[in-house]
Formats: structure tokens, C-alpha cells, sequence
């Protein structure tokens, strides 16, 4: 009987999966909306300041707590309701955003402000992150899950064309305020939409009798025992350092700076980003990898090989043509690692799984935003930072053919319709 109600279950298509639909609902307002406040947060920090350092700090503070606080977050994802976080996530941070339209419309924003309220939305993320990325699995079956993830990262990916179109225009036309307004009310709906989510309850009386440090320690003997995970964690490990500090920084200060672009030339650059992100999302979702692990890498050699030549832009198109480039390989790369990983994972270990993936392998990201920060800050053009850094990142994925572990995985698929 059991057998028949799972077989059933795995027939259900996914757009007939009426929580799964509400998540992708949630994700298309909160992913877009996250995007409209980053590029108004970013602008305004160019313009309140002319120190650069800042502007890498804007980064800093958010990865800080995010880092810290990732492991808690996977802790509570396993022992709390998956969508009360998700629902809180994203309304605080809408009513983070009507604190920051407050202090701009009394004239009292200061760039402390931008960090603080930086740090605060690191917070949230820590939270956020293994709550969603835990609760996918929980609505689809095993052989859903890279058709699942490809649609999630549709609607995350929506967020860098529509976001930073939308966030440029409403700076041109509205000001500070009214950029931050739609993001307040973007992220108020996406809160709204999971509030509709139901779920099971699930015993967790088994948890509740364990202490987090417990909980914390039976999820680092898990990964242990787990050789495709400590090999992923390892790789992300260093390939953060080179390509997240570089990336994140180094998009609006050559827009800026170097092509003396405004808000809109940014917002070119970013939503090709999301073009290219989405198109790799679409991709990977009619795409059915038979070797997952050697796409992987080869998608990363090209992402290090495009990062290189990104360095060396003669102009703002050239730019966004290699950002979109870059944005189809990096889905080709993420996608594929999130599904190895959930699929090898115990449902009641996603939580710290997905958590401790994230913080180890974002481990060195706030050091990378502090070192390119300061390389900019003594005088190295940043071309030459994403030149070189693209370099490394080849070489890591190409050292990494060598792995036995990330070469020889298989990806689960059933018959499962869309």
C-alpha cells in the first residue's frame, strides 16, 4: 500500500504541486524585490561616499552574520516550521527597508546606516537560506529535485533582469525613495504568499529532547561519513575567495569608475546577468545531465576562462555580454551541486547539511570582500583583481578533474512531467 501511495505521489507533475507553486509564487516577488533594494543600497552608497572601502564593506557586513549565523539557521530549519521562517525572513526585511526609507525622507541617511542595515539583512539570509533550500525537498520527490531547483533558480534569476531594470528606472525617475518602496512592498507579498504554504506536521519530538549542540555535532558526524560533501565544500571553499569578493565589488565600481557609467549602465550589466542566469535555469531544467560531475567542471573552466577575459572589457557591452556568459555557467555549475547534495541527504538532516555547505563553503567570502576592498583602496585596478582571479578559479576546476567523487556522481531522474 505504501509502495502505491509513493509511486502516486511521484507522478503528481510539479505545477500540480499546490505548495511548491506558492513557493515559486513567494520567490518570485522576494528574489526581485531582495534585487530593487541591493542596486538602490549600492547607488546610494556611490554617491554618499567617494571611499570605495565602503562600498566593499556594504558586502562585509552582510557576509559577517551570514557566515556566523548560517549553522543556527540549518539547527532551526530542522526543528522549526520551514515557511514560519521563510514568512519572517522576508517581512523583516520589508520593514527593514520602511526604517530606510525614513531616515531618507527626514535627510538623516548616513553610510553607517547602509551597513548596519546590511548586517541586519545578513541576519535574515542565515536564516532564510536552509529554511528554502531544506523545504524543496520536502514538497517534491528525489527524482523532481533538478527540475525543482531549475525553477526556483528561474524565479530567483527573474530577480537580476527585472530587479535592477526596475530598481534603475524607479532611481531615474523617483529617487531613493521610490526605489525602496517597491522593494518594501515586493517583499511584503512575498511574505504573504507563504503564509498560504501547508504543510505536514512531522514528529520532531526526537529533536526537541536533543540540545543544539547535539544537534550541531550529529550533523558534522553526518558530512563526515559523506565524501561528496566534504569534496563539493572544499572546492566552493576556495573558489568564494577568488570569484565572490571580485564579482560582487568589481561589477559597479568598473561601471562607475572606470566607464563612467550611472545607474542605468549598471543595470544593464546586472540584468544581463539575470538574462544569462535564467537562460542557464531554463537549461538545466529540460536538461537531463549524464555526467553531472564532469559538467560541473567544465562549466566551472569556462566561468574562470570568462571571469578572466570579463577583466579585460573594453567597454560596457563587451561587460554584459561576458557577465551573461558567466551567469549560464554558473547555473550549469550550481544547479547540479544543490542537487547532488539534497539527493544524498536525509531529510532530517537538510537543514544542517544545506547550512553547513554554505557557511564552510562561504567561509572565506567576507575575507575576499575585505581583500579586493583594500586592493582598490591601495591603487590595483580592479580589472587586473577579475583578470587574475579568473585564473585561479581555471585552475581550480581544472585540478579537480582529478576527483574521483564529483566525477562519478549520478543524478536521480524518474519520470516525473512538468
Amino acid at each position: 500500500m505504501e509502495a502505491t501511495v509513493k509511486e502516486e505521489k511521484i507522478k503528481v507533475p510539479i505545477f500540480h504541486n499546490r505548495n511548491f507553486v506558492l513557493l515559486l509564487v513567494s520567490a518570485l516577488f522576494s528574489s526581485p524585490g531582495y534585487f530593487v533594494y541591493l542596486i538602490g543600497a549600492e547607488w546610494l552608497m556611490l554617491n554618499i561616499t567617494e571611499n570605495r572601502f565602503y562600498f566593499g564593506m556594504l558586502f562585509f557586513m552582510a557576509a559577517i552574520p551570514r557566515l556566523i549565523l548560517l549553522m543556527v539557521g540549518g539547527i532551526v530549519a530542522d526543528r522549526l516550521n520551514k515557511r514560519t521562517i521563510l514568512f519572517w525572513s522576508d517581512f523583516s526585511r520589508a520593514l527593514l527597508i520602511g526604517v530606510l526609507i525614513l531616515l531618507i525622507i527626514t535627510n538623516q541617511i548616513e553610510v553607517w546606516h547602509l551597513l548596519v542595515l546590511s548586517g541586519l539583512f545578513g541576519i535574515s539570509d542565515a536564516f532564510s537560506y536552509p529554511a528554502m533550500q531544506s523545504l524543496i525537498p520536502t514538497l517534491l520527490e528525489k527524482d523532481q529535485l533538478q527540475r525543482g531547483n531549475s525553477f526556483i533558480q528561474m524565479t530567483a534569476q527573474i530577480s537580476p533582469i527585472l530587479g535592477p531594470a526596475l530598481g534603475g528606472t524607479l532611481i531615474a525617475l523617483l529617487g531613493f525613495e521610490g526605489v525602496f518602496s517597491v522593494a518594501f512592498i515586493m517583499l511584503l507579498l512575498a511574505s504573504i504568499a507563504v503564509l498560504f504554504i501547508r504543510l505536514k506536521k512531522e514528529s520532531q519530538e526526537e529533536n526537541k529532547k536533543k540540545s543544539p549542540i547535539s544537534d550541531l555535532k550529529e550533523g558534522f558526524q553526518y558530512a563526515r561519513k559523506k565524501e561528496l560533501i566534504i569534496s563539493v565544500v572544499i572546492m566552493a571553499f576556495f573558489l568564494n575567495f577568488f570569484f565572490s569578493g571580485p564579482i560582487a565589488i568589481g561589477m559597479p565600481v568598473i561601471v562607475k569608475d572606470i566607464f563612467d557609467g550611472s545607474a542605468a549602465h549598471l543595470a544593464t550589466v546586472q540584468t544581463a546577468m539575470g538574462i544569462g542566469a535564467l537562460f542557464g535555469a531554463i537549461l538545466l531544467a529540460s536538461w537531463k545531465l549524464k555526467s553531472p560531475g564532469k559538467t560541473v567542471l567544465i562549466g566551472l573552466s569556462g566561468l574562470g576562462v570568462s571571469f578572466s577575459v570579463m577583466g579585460l572589457s573594453a567597454n560596457i557591452w563587451m561587460m554584459a555580454g561576458l557577465v551573461a556568459l558567466m551567469a549560464v555557467l554558473t547555473q550549469i555549475v550550481n544547479i547540479p551541486l544543490f542537487t547532488m547534495l539534497q539527493q544524498t541527504t536525509d531529510k532530517q538532516m537538510l537543514g544542517r547539511i544545506m547550512s553547513m555547505f554554505m557557511t564552510v563553503s562561504t567561509g572565506l567570502t567576507p575575507v575576499s570582500y575585505v581583500v579586493t576592498s583594500s586592493l582598490i583602496a591601495v591603487g590595483i585596478d580592479i580589472k587586473w583583481i577579475i583578470f587574475v582571479s579568473g585564473i585561479v578559479v581555471t585552475l581550480i576546476a581544472l585540478y579537480n578533474f582529478r576527483n574521483k567523487k564529483i566525477l562519478g556522481f549520478n543524478i536521480s531522474y524518474g519520470s516525473d512531467s512538468v
